[in-house]
């Protein structure tokens, strides 16, 4: 068994492969070199496109690469260096990410998964670690069993302070008259790369802010921004 397994010492990176092409694939690569920074973790091996691409086993998939520390040791480690596993999945669902420079008319376009949305009373620690996705995934765990059990489509996650960091498994984004509104990034959520996407080529039609939940439940129309499918429309 490895640390990870042991320990929950490593991070890991779903990525989405449409049409046989990784459609975020930069921002992959930046959350993995942020991760690995955060982990204190020292790679062995190169971390490029080329390394991506190569974990392709169909057209239409999902993988799921994890990595993490090396060697032995208890909760003090023998080494840092990176090692990685992976599997994956054949995977048909929608993708959609704007393509033109209205983001307003592209978010028009988005699918619509309509659904209940309810709060996760349990506040989500601000840490680093937590803002990759952590092998340690335990908070996430607990709260989709809260969101299980309150028969709830999305769980909307808050820090200590009561502000919005993200749905329980994408970020979110908010249409409140003509504002779009995105979390502001010291709330805490994942860094994830659909939103690392839209703050890199539509940040200037996007506002900060810090939300509450009756901010969200106020809003106009609510966005889910996730690796594996891109944007659609929660509300």
């Amino acid at each position: 068994m490895n640390r990870g397994f042991l320990y929950g010492d490593g991070f890991f990176e779903t990525i989405r492969v449409t049409n046989g092409q990784i459609p975020l694939i930069n921002q992959h690569l930046e959350r993995i070199e942020e991760a690995i920074d955060i982990y204190k973790l020292i790679p062995t091996f190169q971390i490029d496109e080329a390394f991506l691409n190569s974990l392709k086993s169909s057209k239409n998939e999902l993988i799921r690469l994890n990595f993490f520390r090396t060697g032995g040791g208890k909760y003090a480690s023998e080494n840092n260096e990176l090692a990685f596993e992976y599997s994956s999945e054949e995977f048909h669902g929608p993708f959609f990410i704007p393509i033109t420079l209205d983001l307003k008319a592209e978010l028009a376009k988005s699918p619509h998964k309509i659904g209940t949305i309810k709060l996760y009373p349990e506040p989500k620690p601000f840490v680093k670690w937590l803002t990759v996705k952590s092998l340690s995934s335990i908070y996430y765990v607990l709260a989709a069993n809260y969101k299980k059990n309150e028969n709830a489509d999305y769980l909307f996650i808050q820090n200590n302070d009561g502000f919005i960091c993200e749905e329980l498994i994408s970020n979110i984004l908010i249409k409140k008259g003509e504002d779009l509104i995105i979390p502001k990034p010291t709330n805490g959520g994942v860094n994830g790369v659909t939103q690392r996407y839209l703050r890199s080529n539509y940040g200037f039609q996007m506002i900060e802010e810090n939300l509450n939940f009756n901010d969200v439940l106020d809003s106009d129309a609510i966005y889910s921004l996730k690796g594996s499918t891109g944007i659609s429309r929660i509300k």
